[in-house]
């Protein structure tokens, strides 16, 4: 029988907790910019978000935010050597993540089918940059959470594992929290 990995160090490595400031950094100066442009033309953007279809938002919140629950999960299970609860957890964060890009995708199609593309004005610019920008950070989680679970029956044990895991953890965080800015900062606010 394996002993659990124990460790009072803070989740992660400082590699990526200093990649996570610097990206914030970027989202927080896009959003910013977002803002800038929102006040200089309220009433099209008002206009303009009318046309975003809320549900759509909703919904990828609570995938992301069940796909972090489930991400967690395996976290501690890695903890515990949990070899099976890690790799289904991995796999049910990753089915998430596929939702989230399914839901995303339905959205891109019934905007540009409705002839709402990036070229419209300068919210579906920054709508489609914002999201496409986020989508991007989603596909490399899926990936890190798909690489995670292929080598969890060899490494689930090792302290190197579960800090990497750690560090995938906390993108899929970050990517969750963007997530939970981007979606009333788009979709709702100012809604009339």
């Amino acid at each position: 029988m394996t002993t659990a990995v124990q460790s009072s160090r803070p989740p992660g490595t400082d590699g990526v907790w200093t990649f996570l400031f610097i990206d914030m950094i970027i989202f927080w100066m896009m959003f910013l910019s977002f803002m800038s442009e929102r006040l200089r033309h309220v009433d099209l953007y008002a206009a303009s978000q009318l046309r975003l279809n809320e549900f759509f938002g909703l919904a990828n919140t609570l995938i992301l935010l069940t796909s972090s629950w489930m991400v967690v999960e395996a976290v501690q299970a890695a903890r515990r050597n949990e070899v099976r609860r890690v790799r289904r957890f991995l796999g049910l964060a990753w089915i998430l993540g596929l939702a989230f890009a399914v839901d995303k995708f339905a959205e891109y199609y019934l905007k540009i089918r409705a002839g709402v593309t990036p070229a419209a004005n300068s919210f579906y610019s920054f709508y489609f940059f914002i999201t496409i920008v986020h989508f991007f950070h989603v596909i490399a989680g899926m990936f890190f959470i798909a690489y995670c679970r292929g080598n969890a029956r060899l490494r689930v044990g090792s302290e190197r594992y579960v800090t990497g895991l750690e560090n995938v953890g906390l993108f899929w965080h970050f990517v969750d929290v963007l997530w939970i800015f981007i979606f009333p900062l788009l979709y709702l606010l100012g809604r009339r």
